[in-house]
């Protein structure tokens, strides 16, 4: 209201807000995380790329846009907030009658990390750190917050089903640089979030250039892993950080870059990250773009027919071949090799023209995630099957 009223040709403003608090669907069980509005998994399944860097400069860079803040560190096996922040008190308080967790606090951000337990890193069994990670993710009072990142660990085990079921993530940011291996690894982390329903909506590409001193840019680690992954998943956004020694000089000190140089071209990218996933974070509270499931009143005279409706087209249903659907998988397709999304996964019965899926579930605003029969989780997005060749209405079309 104060920036409307200043300008010259405005008489007079008035606001009313109309919006409701957000609320999470948290257990009522779970008392720490009923004040967490949003919860948003940083990601890549891949170890070295820069996910906690990313982590820790998002959630500052929400926390200068006046959000309120927390980051929960799930790598129990190489904790990277103690290094990467500088709170006065680095070790978590418990309460002893509660046995609630006291967040730690860094420049107004609450942190918890098992590296704050006083005990360093871990070295334990898989169902033990799950436990471990489940308590800490539950016992925590974190208070009223807009947003927790949390900093996922590599891969896609126990410990990462274990936060997907435990936690009712909102969206996740995807992090890989642009190898042709980081993708590898990190399109297995895509496809988990789709199977539990969690949307991806942006790509942060770390090490993607550096500008030399003659005025050229340079990609000595490639190019096309951060954009292959949004093709093919249909993430709307994608992030290309450049390769500058005062990002990973600022982490090894305990101050984030976004906190040293908040008008820097970096912390300029960073916003336009933490921009982006409050947008799409709001896109996804208005509800999903579109739906997709099985003919089952026969419309199309198709067996194996899908409905298909999309908000951008009005609502007005139309109708593909589930088998289309099936072969039109971008993720079956690598370099050099036949092209896999023609077959079973079995590799060689070639994909039946009758087809049709277990099961469908729209993931965010960009896509579904569909099972196949033959044990394939496939996440096809709206563009990719929007692209698709059509069914008439009430016309038998033959294989």
């Amino acid at each position: 209201r104060q920036f409307v009223s200043a300008l010259e040709w405005a008489k007079s403003c008035n606001v009313n807000m109309t919006a409701q608090p957000v609320t999470n669907d948290v257990p009522d069980a779970v008392e720490g995380l009923r004040g967490v509005r949003h919860i948003i998994a940083v990601s890549s399944c891949k170890g070295g790329v820069g996910k906690s860097t990313t982590s820790v400069n998002l959630a500052y860079t929400l926390r200068m846009m006046g959000a309120k803040v927390g980051i929960f560190d799930a790598d129990v096996f190489g904790p990277s907030l103690p290094t990467m922040t500088s709170p006065e008190q680095a070790v978590l308080q418990m309460d002893k009658e509660t046995g609630a967790i006291t967040p730690t606090e860094y420049e107004g951000v609450g942190i918890v990390s098992f590296g704050f337990a006083g005990q360093g890193s871990a070295i334990m069994r898989g169902p033990m750190v799950s436990g471990l990670i489940n308590q800490m993710l539950t016992t925590t009072a974190w208070g009223d917050l807009d947003y927790l990142i949390i900093d996922m660990p590599p891969g896609t085990g126990d410990v990462q089903l274990t936060i997907c079921q435990v936690l009712p993530i909102t969206a996740a940011v995807v992090v890989t640089t642009p190898q042709k291996l980081a993708f590898i690894d990190v399109e297995k982390g895509v496809r988990m979030f789709s199977k539990l329903r969690v949307p991806c909506v942006a790509v942060v590409e770390n090490m993607s250039y550096f500008d030399g001193d003659d005025g050229k840019r340079y990609k000595p680690f490639g190019e096309g892993s951060g954009q292959r992954i949004c093709d093919d998943y249909g993430v709307p956004n994608l992030f290309q950080m450049p390769i500058v020694p005062d990002l990973s000089a600022c982490g090894d000190t305990g101050r984030p870059l976004v906190l040293v140089d908040p008008a820097g071209d970096v912390a300029g990218i960073y916003s336009a990250v933490a921009a982006k996933v409050v947008q799409e974070v709001a896109k996804l509270q208005a509800g999903p773009k579109g739906s997709l499931a099985l003919d089952e009143e026969g419309v199309a005279g198709v067996d194996g027919a899908l409905r298909v409706q999309l908000a951008d087209e009005g609502g007005m249903p139309f109708y593909v071949r589930g088998c289309d659907v099936r072969r039109s998988d971008k993720s079956a397709t690598a370099d050099g090799e036949s092209k896999k999304a023609d077959f079973l996964m079995d590799g060689v019965t070639p994909v039946p023209d009758d087809i049709a899926p277990v099961e469908a579930h729209v993931v965010g605003n960009y896509a579904v995630q569909i099972s196949w029969p033959d044990g394939f989780s496939q996440v096809a997005t709206f563009a990719q099957i929007q692209a698709l060749s059509r069914l008439p209405a009430g016309a038998k079309v033959g294989a």
